[in-house]
């Protein structure tokens, strides 16, 4: 038996470049983008919501 479990080759200790990081960005804006849209959607329908509730409530 083992004593110890090997560590598989870069788990956890993988670090990534600014460089990939920018050109993550680059291929993924779109999906980005609309992620987003949705986020910016969600916010002001909450707050469109919360403002009607509390017109109704005076």
């Amino acid at each position: 038996m083992q004593s110890n479990i090997p560590n598989p080759e870069g788990s956890h200790s993988e670090s990534y470049r600014p460089e990939e990081f920018i050109e993550f960005l680059q291929e993924n804006w779109i999906y980005l983008a609309f992620v987003l849209v949705i986020i910016y959607i969600v916010v002001m329908y909450s707050k469109i919501l919360r403002d009607r509730k509390r017109n109704r409530e005076d």
